[in-house]
Formats: structure tokens, C-alpha cells, sequence
């Protein structure tokens, strides 16, 4: 399933802030747009009311012949009193700053938003520093959980709001069904202990053992136990998810430099992770049975792969480049011994799996 596909466009991601802004304006007594006796133009970019607490984001505008001066501020007011200011984190105003949503929780706000480079989650309270944390670029908020599309192919990413707290993520065919019903579990968080969560999927994987599980589990399922970056508190501190690109074909390039015996063994492990049962460990609130699942449905994928000879139209992996191979190098604390040996011992080839990996 193509996971960028489940989430809206921005446009209708953003279709809620028209009505805010408009709120926003008749609270404060301005239009969407004004002109200052400095020629700096002001507008309501967008907005949030809720009861005598209103937040928005301010763009301040004015060209001075070849100089652009623009800025965009965060402004919180409880009743007639202003108590909140702060620039919005981005690379360069310059560039712009869309507001997808903005949303009052208790004493903070929660503010999502795309500038140059990222789309960022944001929280701001009464005192203190923001909180920043990158998510991918399609998402939206159910309720307590803002979902949003991974790298990590297959994947949808949760943040329990409005802490930005990463909770475990969702095979795509659950996150769909989620978006279908309006409301998403909030998960289970994130394991300090990888060890063990790796040990109970690979126990849950039929037909597979050894350095093969270690493998799927590793290449396939390590968003369940990776620590996302740490909430930062200026743009200059913002990083993705990780360096490097995601290992999750791996399987198929073993499969393909392998000889045609070890073809034969690999392809029927994959086809009898593929035909796994669902509700080995129990309900979807597992984070090992949801890594189950994302392996299964990912394994019959990559089945498909092998046979072809290719990866599935339209589909490309650059996990090879020599830029995300030298990241990938300092990685290794990550993933399982297993699936680590395989990468050391393809590693020679890269230039060759390269190839495989272009976009046809």
C-alpha cells in the first residue's frame, strides 16, 4: 500500500484554518490582512479560538525594493491580554511558512506547519521553549494522535499529542482503517529495551529462525524500537528521522546475490511470513504483533520482488549511495547481529545492488 496516498493533499489538510482565521480576526478586531503606517503588511495566517484563549500565526511583511523583511510570529492572548510571542522556527521566512493546523491544548499550543525543507510539529506553552519535532510530510491529527507517513516503507509514524510523544507505528492497511473510522489508537511507546521486543517478533514469525529472522526483523521492523531525534527547541537542532536511507529491501538484494539453493530457501521463508495468521501476541495495541503484521505484509512484497527480479513499478532504493552507506556504518547498535552480518557481507556489491535499486 502506498502510504503517502492515505493522507490528504495539504490543501485539504489545511481546510480547517479558513473558518479559524476568520474567528480569529473578529476576536481581535482586525481584517486577514492590513497595512501598518511603517509599510510592513500583517496577516492572519492562521488561527485557533477556543472560549477567551486565542492563538495565531502573524505574517509581517514589507518589501523594501530588492529586500524582502518578512517574519512569522506565534501569538497566544487569554482574554484582551497578549501573553505569548515567538517567531515561528524555519530555515527562511523568506521561503514561507504554511500553517496546516493549530489547535489550544489546556495551557499549550499545538501548531503543525511546512516550511522550505520539513513539516514540523510544535508545542508551545505558557513559558519556556518550544518543543519541535520533524513528521512526514502527509499527515493529520485524529483526535489525541497526529499520524503521518514514514520512510520507513509500509509505515505510518504516531505522536500522541500534544506531548509530540512517539508511540509504536501502524502497518498502512490498520493506519487506513483508522482514518476511515476518525479516531486512532494512541499506542504503546516506544521500548527502552530493543533487545527483548526484537527477540518476541522474530518469535512470532513462522518458518523463519536464526540470522534470516534477525534479517526481516531487523531491515523491516526497526521504527517499532528506534529513538526518533529528541525534541528540540530551535530549527537549528531539527533532524529527520535518521541519515541514512531505509535498509528495507535488503531481503531482496540477498536474494538476489545469493546462490540459486539459498534463492529457493529465502523465497519460501518469505512466503511463510507472508501467510502468518494475525493475533499471535494478542491485539493490535501489541507492538510486537503490529511489527508482525508490518513484516508479513512487507514479505509477501518482497516475494513478489524476487520472483520479478525488480523492485515493484515505480518504486526506487538508494540504501546503497556511498553518502547513506557511510551513515549507515555508525548504525549498528540499531539492528539485530543477524541482519547486520547480511549488510557487512553485501556491502562489497553496493555499486552492483545500486543498480538494482534505480527506478525503472
Amino acid at each position: 500500500m502506498d502510504v503517502g496516498a492515505l493522507f490528504p493533499e495539504w490543501d485539504e489538510v489545511s481546510e480547517e484554518q479558513p473558518a479559524a482565521i476568520a474567528a480569529v480576526c473578529a476576536r481581535l478586531g482586525v481584517e486577514r490582512e492590513w497595512l501598518t503606517k511603517d509599510d510592513f503588511i500583517h496577516a492572519i495566517v492562521g488561527g485557533a479560538v477556543e472560549g477567551e484563549r486565542v492563538a495565531w500565526v502573524e505574517k509581517v511583511e514589507k518589501d523594501d525594493g530588492g529586500w524582502v523583511d518578512v517574519d512569522y510570529f506565534l501569538r497566544m492572548r487569554v482574554g484582551e491580554t497578549q501573553i505569548r510571542e515567538r517567531v515561528v522556527d524555519t530555515y527562511n521566512p523568506y521561503f514561507g511558512c504554511e500553517i496546516g493546523h493549530l489547535r489550544w491544548w489546556d495551557d499549550a499550543v499545538v501548531m503543525v506547519y511546512r516550511e522550505k525543507h520539513r513539516t514540523i510539529a510544535c508545542r508551545l506553552g505558557l513559558a519556556g521553549a518550544p518543543a519541535l519535532r520533524v513528521v512526514g510530510d502527509g499527515w493529520t491529527v485524529l483526535d489525541e494522535v497526529l499520524i503521518c507517513e514514514s520512510r520507513a516503507r509500509g509505515l505510518v509514524e504516531r505522536l500522541h499529542l500534544p506531548a509530540l510523544r512517539p508511540t509504536a507505528p501502524l502497518p498502512a492497511e490498520l493506519a487506513d482503517r483508522s482514518m476511515a473510522m476518525g479516531a486512532c489508537p494512541l499506542g504503546q511507546p516506544i521500548t527502552s529495551e530493543p533487545a527483548a521486543l526484537q527477540r518476541r517478533i522474530a518469535a512470532g514469525l513462522p518458518g523463519v529462525a536464526g540470522p534470516i529472522a534477525e534479517l526481516l526483523v531487523g531491515a523491516l521492523a526497526y521504527r517499532f524500537w528506534e529513538p526518533r531525534p529528541p525534541l528540540v527547541a530551535t530549527y537549528e537542532e531539527v533532524a529527520d528521522e535518521h541519515p541514512w536511507n531505509t535498509p528495507c529491501w535488503l531481503p531482496f538484494y540477498l536474494y538476489c546475490a545469493s546462490a540459486a539453493a539459498e534463492r529457493r530457501v529465502l523465497l519460501a521463508q518469505l512466503d511463510a511470513v507472508a501467510a502468518r495468521t494475525p493475533g499471535e501476541f494478542g491485539d493490535e495495541d501489541d507492538t510486537a504483533e503490529l511489527a508482525c503484521r508490518h513484516i508479513a505484509s512487507r514479505c509477501a512484497e518482497l516475494a513478489g520482488a524476487c520472483r520479478a527480479g525488480r523492485l515493484p513499478d515505480g518504486e526506487s532504493c538508494y540504501f546503497w549511495v556511498g553518502w547513506s552507506q557511510a551513515a549507515f556504518a555508525g548504525a549498528e547498535r540499531l539492528f539485530p547481529a543477524g541482519m547486520w552480518a547480511v549488510w557487512q557481507a553485501l556491502r562489497p556489491r553496493a555499486r552492483e545492488l545500486l543498480a538494482l535499486g534505480e527506478r525503472r
